[in-house]
């Protein structure tokens, strides 16, 4: 193991994908399915190596997948790195991490000798998720032909930004046949999957779909998480898993038709943990609403409901995805840590548990459809691509600008309030000042 410094760039990434001088390098995928593939990770924090209370653990996902060889963690924090390596070189897979190399960038995974066929990101949304210098982490690596897994929330910045990214991202599959997914692993889900197979089986067309989101505040030690202007905001950061599954069963979001209010950080939670590492010394102007209650409709004609809070204490989420057709509803339970399905049926009026056998892991799951893409260049499998991830991207960007706080608080009567569009736009707009040149 040895530690790699940052490599010179190159492509600029700044420029439209369209622009005269664009260097591609037109690597082409190997079309055996079994090929052993060389994989990396941006991010040795918990979304990638596993945190206590969450489910979120991509290298435990990855080294489940057969011929698999990680050749590289990159992450500005090379102690961190290095404790990481070691500890897979010791464990009962090291022999998938013998050739792994310390990076304090991405630029070093992409000037690498031994240079990965796929990475996966998972790092802050302010790190990536753009075209500018700093935080065009996907097109660089895209243009270099790597295949990307990224992790949600895709970005901060607008969904025009977001748009963008999404046509180069699209040209550099053109190119080189680079693929980029997002980590939208509940469309994964074998209760998901029942789920649509029932509405299939009925001809039932959702009349109504109404999801319930609430979060445990306790033990989340981020003051990034708790600032507008690096996490989005909870809608974007959290509720998002929601909207993209309620795209995924309803279709299109009509933006013209949300609806929204929101109780802002003015309300004081009374567990967080203790300063300085929730928002202590997060500005006011850039504290996330505690609470957000959205209705809109689908283009189907369907109506949407979501309800996202952040108020309870500990650390697990409760959360319910309610499906109304004509005849039959269908209630989706706690889709993160014990999933469940129910159906009342028509002409019924009992709920029965449906049987979906051990249900698998979404997550190996959404692991092992992208590794299989990245290995014979087939994307027919792959159940969110980065273009349809920027589209659930833009309706919760939608759904926090339409966030009217209520005009009093919940604990105090006196408090005036801002609307969350100036709230979150305001903060939003300084979040290149906030952004690191490299991770």
């Amino acid at each position: 193991m040895h530690l790699v410094g940052t490599s010179p760039q190159i492509t600029p990434a700044g420029r439209a994908a369209a622009d005269d001088g664009l260097v591609f390098d037109t690597h082409k995928p190997s079309k055996e399915s079994d090929a052993t593939i060389r994989v990396a990770f941006i991010g040795a924090g918990g979304i990638n190596f596993g945190k206590p209370g969450r489910p979120w653990n991509h290298v435990r996902a990855v080294s489940s997948i057969p011929g698999v060889q990680v050749v590289g963690i990159a992450d500005p924090d090379t102690t961190l790195v290095r404790e990481r390596i070691r500890e897979k070189l010791q464990g009962p897979e090291a022999d998938k991490w013998q050739d792994c190399e310390a990076f304090t960038d991405y630029h070093g995974l992409i000037a690498a000798r031994n240079r990965p066929e796929a990475v996966i990101i998972g790092v802050p949304p302010f790190c990536h998720g753009g075209m500018g210098p700093d935080n065009c982490m996907e097109l660089d690596l895209a243009r270099a032909g790597i295949h990307l897994f990224v992790e949600k929330p895709v970005s901060i910045q607008s969904a025009e930004e977001v748009g963008r990214l999404s046509d180069a991202l699209e040209e550099c599959h053109t190119h080189n046949g680079s693929i980029v997914v997002v980590g939208y692993m509940l469309r994964y889900s074998a209760w998901i999957d029942a789920a649509k197979q029932l509405l299939k089986e009925a001809g039932a067309i959702p009349v109504a779909v109404v999801a319930r989101m609430s979060a445990g505040h306790s033990f989340t030690a981020k003051p990034a998480f708790w600032d507008i202007a690096r996490s989005g905001g909870p809608i974007v950061e959290q509720a998002t898993h929601f909207i993209d599954l309620m795209r995924y069963i309803c279709g299109e979001i009509s933006a013209d038709t949300i609806h929204a209010v929101a109780l802002g950080p003015n309300l004081r939670l009374a567990d967080m943990a203790p300063p300085p590492q929730s928002e202590h010394q997060v500005p006011m102007e850039r504290r996330i609403n505690r609470a957000t209650a959205a209705t809109w409709c689908f283009e189907g004609g369907a109506i949407g409901s979501l309800f996202h809070s952040i108020v309870l204490e500990g650390s697990r989420f409760t959360a319910e995805l309610d499906i109304f057709c004509d005849g039959m509803h269908l209630v989706i339970g706690n889709p993160y840590f014990e999933p469940s399905l129910r159906v009342r049926r028509g002409r019924c009026e009992d709920y029965e548990q449906v049987d979906v056998g051990d249900g698998g892991d979404m997550f190996a799951e959404e692991m092992r459809v992208f590794i299989q893409a990245a290995r014979t260049g087939e994307r027919s499998l792959l159940r969110s691509t980065y273009s349809d991830a920027a589209r659930s991207y833009q309706c919760t960007k939608w759904v926090t600008s339409a966030s009217i706080q209520t005009p009093k608080s919940a604990s105090t009567a006196a408090t005036p309030w801002i609307t969350s569009n100036s709230h979150a736009d305001a903060a939003i707009s300084k979040a290149a000042d906030l952004t690191p040149a490299s991770i």
